[in-house]
């Protein structure tokens, strides 16, 4: 790996694998859904829609034909403290596809009649989101365990916020959070290092001032094992259930994967044995662990019969009781720890993988290392899983989204909290 800052505050990252056949080329920009304080919610998510509609030397029709002649592909991504946009290309057409993401990146002109259209594209991402029972249900609890922060709801937005983006607002956005200093861009696969910094030095980026990113950590409320209901016309009654947890930073992350693999991690879970293998209650059933960079979430799912879901929820809270009261062997500790390790490490060969790393330990000054996550998850104790349990899976510290059919739910105050 090398790194490079160029005069302009561009930060410029590689890693170079000589018998790799393609490049995956990656601009990081530290802006995502979490920081529209001032703005209308879903800008961010919108913005990058917005960034594939024309350049000042580009159409969006010249965008999509450049990447295909190149034998490309070109995409994005929002995240609640970043965004991405990325070129895969073959090895020997790199330049081409770092030029093209570059011009997208900085010079991108919003045009007014693409704004309106793209609108119309979102508030149907929306409607999707909605209409999908699973994904609205985990949206819903996601916003309620971030209710004192309601900029933070979620990326996309709703109906009325995105409606109301003009073309002034992106323009803004872009202008303060979209500066050399506040992007890196990383390369993985085929590519030269000092090829690369030579190519993008002569690149038009325009200089700026470092933007000041600041995104405070999650304000917590009382959770106090409240249960929210949501009615849909579905089969199936859906439990979507969640607490805080520790963040990025936070060393309790390595206890919480351990306590969560073993919790809900796959099909030797104990969840997973109970509600399924031994009781079929559903078909999938999950938990775990979400350390991000000013926030945790401890959450989980099952889908089953309406009339048998208390009986799936009465599992769940015996078990999160039971890992609370019982020290776990030895032996499931190191099975955990075996399966946690082997997956993440397997990963780390992945260009991807690979690509956010970098970026990661650059933007937020993560350690990503995967010798070093090896090492803090081997150097995990039976104790430290207790005292996780201990801290964090207390019935009085979650919330509950049911969804289902109204007649098949009970009453209960469904009261967001005040805020």
């Amino acid at each position: 790996m090398q790194t490079t800052t160029l005069h302009n505050g561009l930060t410029v990252i590689t890693s170079h694998n000589e018998q790799a056949v393609s490049t995956l080329l990656c601009y990081w920009v530290k802006a995502g859904g979490h920081h529209e304080h001032d703005y209308p919610y879903g800008i961010a998510h919108f913005l990058e829609h917005m960034m594939f509609k024309g350049t000042a030397v580009r159409t969006k029709e010249q965008i999509s034909h450049d990447i295909e002649y190149y034998g490309g592909r070109l995409n994005a991504a929002t995240g609640v403290d970043r965004t991405r946009y990325y070129a895969y290309t073959p090895y020997d057409r790199w330049k081409q596809g770092v030029s093209l993401l570059t011009d997208i990146v900085f010079h991108s002109t919003f045009p007014e009649h693409e704004l309106q259209m793209e609108k119309k594209v979102v508030l149907e991402e929306i409607k999707r989101s909605q209409d999908h029972p699973r994904e609205y249900g985990s949206r819903t609890l996601l916003r309620l365990l971030r209710g004192m922060h309601p900029e933070r709801a979620g990326n996309l937005g709703t109906e009325s916020t995105v409606s109301s983006i003009s073309r002034e607002d992106l323009v803004r956005f872009h202008s303060q959070f979209y500066r050399p200093g506040n992007i890196v861009l990383v390369a993985t696969g085929h590519i030269p290092h000092e090829e690369l910094v030579r190519h993008v030095s002569a690149l038009d980026i325009p200089a700026a001032e470092p933007a000041s990113v600041r995104l405070d950590p999650l304000t917590r409320y009382q959770l106090g094992g409240r249960v929210v209901h949501e009615a849909r016309d579905i089969r199936q009654a859906q439990l979507h259930w969640g607490m805080y947890g520790p963040d990025a930073y936070n060393d309790d992350k390595y206890a919480g994967f351990v306590a969560m693999h073993l919790l809900g991690g796959g099909q030797g879970s104990r969840l997973w044995r109970r509600i399924r293998g031994e009781m079929g209650l559903a078909y999938e059933v999950r938990a775990g662990l979400s350390p991000m960079v000013s926030e945790g979430f401890i959450t989980g799912y099952v889908a089953t019969d309406p009339l048998r879901l208390e009986e799936a929820k009465a599992v769940i809270l015996e078990e999160l009781g039971r890992m609370r009261q019982e020290r776990i062997s030895d032996e499931e500790l190191q099975r955990a720890q075996n399966a946690i390790v082997g997956r993440h490490m397997i990963a780390q060969d992945q260009a991807e993988s690979v690509n956010a790393r970098l970026a990661s330990q650059q933007l937020y000054g993560l350690n990503t290392d995967p010798y070093h996550f090896a090492g803090r998850m081997r150097a995990v104790s039976a104790d430290a899983v207790a005292a996780f349990a201990q801290t964090y899976l207390q019935q009085d510290h979650m919330l509950f989204v049911q969804v289902g059919r109204a007649e098949q739910t009970q009453e209960a105050n469904a009261a967001e909290p005040a805020v």
